[in-house]
């Protein structure tokens, strides 16, 4: 099939390229596909079927030809997947039959075709990603089960997912750095499965057989991409429980058989902290002696000293909100704080504070661990170093946009411009409490002037230095508290947005979630006058509003990463007395709102404000 391909957007470097640029060069893929739209359009049963049994049959012939026997393979594979009969419900055995054809492909074709994907234009990427989909979800959805074919397309689905990525990667490597954003061809969310992430899905079934000793049974688990970050918590939830569990077996066993009488045989790990000024030190006592006797993976109980609230979560919450406050005010010198952005980073420091950045990474893998969310904020940029992926130019822009604005002028700048600036490959960089030192970003750099040749490597280096080696004592102390709890394998399957989302929480509410899931109770149903006063109340109210009655019913004004309408406890709204001056009130561990039986909406509107207005602790950060 010869013409002009119009296919070949993305040139790719690797063994495979010359082919896959042949294939593609060499296919007029207007002509088939115009050529399959003429055929389909006759609507004749005898010619959908000659198409159908004649796409087997080229499937079939792939299946038993080595890549060698077969040089065609590629430009074979492209013409049957252009067929559009792959999306059509009626015809989902050729869909079984392509995927089985896929599945079963020697390593080396495998990977040419992991390169023809990756050379498609991003929307005919797209297109695949949701036929695969369909036919997965129909699948599920009619037989109630994880059929062969559900399987070999979940497999195939992964050809995509790999040519996804290959492609980002090959249009970073070719692109400027100022325009690295948004390099994806398909965005991760299409390729969440909407039957597998669905209520009705038995996700702890497919976590058994993921952790079956056999591993011979299909698991969703082993291909992740198909989990939304709801799921993928889910599922991070089952592995802490697990190892919860067997951290108290273990614990059990040694003291049953050591016969040392030390040994702690308390099913948690209890937190005995007194407020104020003493909480980081007691908890850093404390957590220091707990990564001795290794014992943090236990589940977690939080007591302050000289009160009496049992710890059923809320205490929980209370504990992570006043240790986050205290360990990231400014004035404490581990993070500075941007008031324009809103944004912590590191304090780049001479001074030797590693035990305390590893606290606070040990705290928020304890917050993860226990299923709590914190209230802090970092640059993505963190989460993308926290899951192996290297700082770029672009993640400059959301901590230091100013840097960035500039960074992105010199890069357009001529020679002249540039000489005019007297730039050398050095920084001016803080080094303690105001402090200044100039470093070099590379050997000799106070001798390097920055030219037009070399103004990207001194934008690179210029990157690497802010978000890596200026601060890189701090982040590895923080990086390795963070994964003495946080190295299991259903967290490696998240994404940096996705992690920041289970380390922090989300910043978008949607309350009418949270109402349609709410339960009511104490005479009190979804109907009731008083409650839908409230909640006329709620929807009327601005960001900031609804944001101080989150926090002040749940102790938390971030949205988990399972949305309003999967609190954990669910959210309750009880009645609180008959009509009275009380104002409402909450126990923000059971996320349970107690709401007097006001008699009229203006009474409401009015004890409901003031009491958001006198809740302690809100807005800490």
């Amino acid at each position: 099939v010869g013409g002009e391909s119009g296919h070949a957007w993305l040139r790719l470097k690797g063994p495979h390229e010359q082919i896959v640029s042949t294939v593609l060069e060499r296919l007029d893929v207007a002509a088939i596909t115009d050529l399959y739209k003429a055929i389909v359009s006759l609507h004749s049963p005898r010619v959908l079927y000659a198409l159908t049994s004649a796409s087997e049959k080229l499937v079939f012939f792939i299946m038993s030809s080595t890549s060698v026997a077969n040089p065609g393979f590629l430009r074979q594979l492209s013409i049957l997947l252009l067929n559009p009969l792959l999306a059509d419900v009626e015809f989902h055995r050729l869909m079984a039959t392509t995927c089985s054809m896929l599945v079963g492909l020697e390593s080396d074709q495998r990977e040419a075709v992991v390169h023809l994907l990756a050379a498609q234009p991003p929307a005919e990427l797209h297109r695949l990603v949701i036929v695969l989909q369909q036919y997965i979800t129909i699948t599920l959805y009619q037989q109630q089960a994880i059929t062969q074919g559900v399987e070999d397309a979940t497999k195939s689905l992964k050809l995509l997912y790999e040519a996804n990525d290959m492609a980002a990667a090959a249009i970073q490597a070719t692109s400027s750095l100022a325009s690295r954003a948004n390099t994806l061809p398909v965005p991760y969310a299409e390729f969440y499965n909407d039957a597998v992430n669905n209520e009705d899905f038995n996700l702890k079934e497919d976590f058994r057989r993921w952790k079956s000793p056999s591993r011979s049974e299909f698991s969703f688990c082993n291909y992740p991409y198909v989990y939304d970050p709801a799921s993928k918590a889910r599922v991070l939830q089952m592995e802490n429980q697990m190892a919860q569990y067997n951290e108290l077996q273990n614990a059990l066993f040694r003291g049953l058989f050591s016969g040392n009488q030390q040994v702690d045989l308390c099913p948690f790990l209890v937190l005995k902290v007194r407020r104020g000024a003493y909480l980081v030190q007691d908890t850093l006592i404390q957590i220091n002696r707990a990564k001795e006797s290794d014992t943090l993976r236990k589940p977690l109980k939080v007591k302050f000293l000289g009160e009496e609230g049992v710890d059923e979560g809320g205490v929980q919450k209370e504990f992570f909100q006043q240790l986050v406050k205290e360990l990231f005010n400014p004035d404490y010198g581990m993070f500075t704080y941007d008031e324009a952005v809103r944004l912590h980073w590191f304090r780049a420091s001479r001074l030797n504070m590693e035990t305390e950045f590893e606290l606070v990474g040990v705290l928020i893998g304890l917050a993860i661990y226990n299923s709590h969310i914190l209230e802090f904020s970092f640059p993505l940029v963190l989460f993308k170093k926290l899951t192996g992926m290297r700082p770029c130019f672009q993640d400059i822009q959301e901590l230091f946009p100013d840097i960035h604005q500039n960074l992105s002028k010199l890069l357009q700048m001529s020679e002249e411009a540039i000489a005019a600036c007297g730039l050398n490959f050095t920084v001016d960089m803080e080094c303690g409490f105001g402090e200044i030192e100039t470093v070099d970003l590379k050997p000799g750099g106070a001798q390097i002037n920055v030219t037009c040749e070399n103004c990207r490597e001194y934008v690179d280096l210029y990157t690497q230095h802010l978000l890596h080696h200026s601060i890189q004592p701090q982040y590895a102390a923080f990086e390795r508290g963070f994964l003495r709890l946080c190295n299991g394998k259903a967290l490696s399957w998240f994404r940096p947005q996705e992690l920041e989302l289970l380390a922090c929480g989300g910043r978008q509410l949607d309350l009418e979630a949270l109402e349609n899931a709410t339960i009511h109770d104490d005479g009190y149903t979804r109907d009731s006058q008083v409650v839908r006063w409230f909640w006329e109340t709620v929807h009327a109210m601005d960001d900031e509003g609804k944001r101080r009655l989150l926090f002040f019913v749940t102790g938390s004004d971030r949205v988990p990463i399972k949305g309003l309408a999967h609190l954990n406890p669910p959210h309750v709204i009880s009645k609180m007395g008959g009509d009275s001056d009380r104002l409402p009130t909450a126990h923000t561990c059971f996320n349970h709102l107690l709401l007097p039986a006001y008699t009229s909406k203006e009474m409401l509107q009015d004890r409901l404000r003031k009491a958001l207005e006198y809740a302690e602790g809100f807005g800490l950060l």
